[in-house]
């Protein structure tokens, strides 16, 4: 493996394995993961965002909405393509919809956007284009996501309210609202005074290392074992499949370089944690789902490396 791709993914995944290592030996309680957890949402990742944007070429803007909307396509084809897996294996229907949204629901801002960064340099073109990606892409992500849940007929009133819940956290959902308060900074050209932009860019800092940490914590081995057949069929379709998909529809589309690369690496982040939470409480398989997010993260960054070594130049 080339050192170039080593220190991009090597750091990624010590940082996890530290997480789990903490959480193993008890040296912090479960509690200050959910915690750590919480800050990076709410504050360190949207920071994280917002100082990027700010920093970005505005050219990076068009490049970034094309990655967003590739994504959105790519989500679409890969659910049909799990809800064709999940007949062939005759799952019932809370186990066939948890594996259509471990199929498309990948883990973008946690995973693949740390990798990016480590991979392209925080202040590159290549991190601006990931974070302009990310505004379209996450609001698609979490609607789509609930229009799969509660696609059960029987859902009723239970699903029109699921919906309506849904349709508000994605309106207050801090990465997308850092993301377009970025946007709307740099495209009315507001200058931070230097002072407020530094404290805002020391606490984006923060974010990956913070977010990496609680992101390893999560990965037990009860998870990984739970409907491990169904969860390894929904990891091979996110890992595998969507970049397949994803890889096609680019070259058609005539991606190439460091936006190609970008691309692939958000299509094979593996599946998003909230999977587990949202399957959980719409009445979805919670086992299938926090099995994939388990197997999926612990399988990404081979794929990730992968990925890199065959297209970053």
């Amino acid at each position: 493996m080339s050192a170039a791709v080593l220190s991009s993914i090597l750091p990624v995944c010590l940082l996890m394995l530290l997480g789990a290592a903490l959480r193993q030996f008890r040296f912090l309680p479960d509690l200050f993961f959910t915690q750590l957890n919480r800050l990076g949402f709410w504050l360190l990742l949207p920071t994280l965002l917002f100082c990027t944007i700010l920093q970005a070429p505005r050219a990076a803007g068009g490049d970034g909405l094309r990655v967003g909307l590739l994504l959105c396509a790519c989500s679409i084809a890969v659910t049909i393509a799990a809800w064709l897996a999940a007949r062939a294996m005759r799952l019932p229907g809370p186990s066939t919809r948890a594996l259509m949204q471990a199929a498309m629901r990948g883990n973008l801002a946690y995973t693949a956007l740390p990798v990016i960064l480590y991979a392209f340099g925080a202040h590159s073109r290549a991190a601006a284009v990931a974070t302009f990606a990310l505004a379209p892409a996450i609001p698609f992500y979490n609607v789509w996501a609930v229009l799969i849940l509660t696609a059960d007929p029987a859902s009723g009133a239970a699903g029109r309210r699921a919906r309506l819940r849904t349709a508000l956290a994605v309106l207050r959902n801090p990465l997308i609202i850092g993301c377009l308060l970025g946007i709307l900074a740099l495209k009315s050209g507001t200058r931070l005074p230097q002072g407020l932009f530094n404290a805002l860019n020391a606490l984006g800092q923060a974010a990956l290392p913070c977010a990496l940490l609680a992101l390893g914590a999560s990965l037990t081995p009860a998870r990984m074992r739970a409907s491990f057949g169904p969860a390894l069929a929904g990891t091979a379709l996110k890992l595998l499949g969507m970049p397949a998909i994803g890889y096609a529809a680019a070259r058609a589309a005539g991606f190439s370089g460091e936006l190609l690369v970008v691309a692939l690496l958000f299509l094979a982040s593996p599946c998003a944690v909230t999977s587990y939470v949202m399957a959980d409480q719409m009445g979805a398989d919670k086992e299938l789902a926090g099995s994939a997010v388990a197997l999926s993260t612990l399988l990404c960054l081979p794929v990730m490396a992968v990925l890199l070594l065959l297209f970053q130049h």
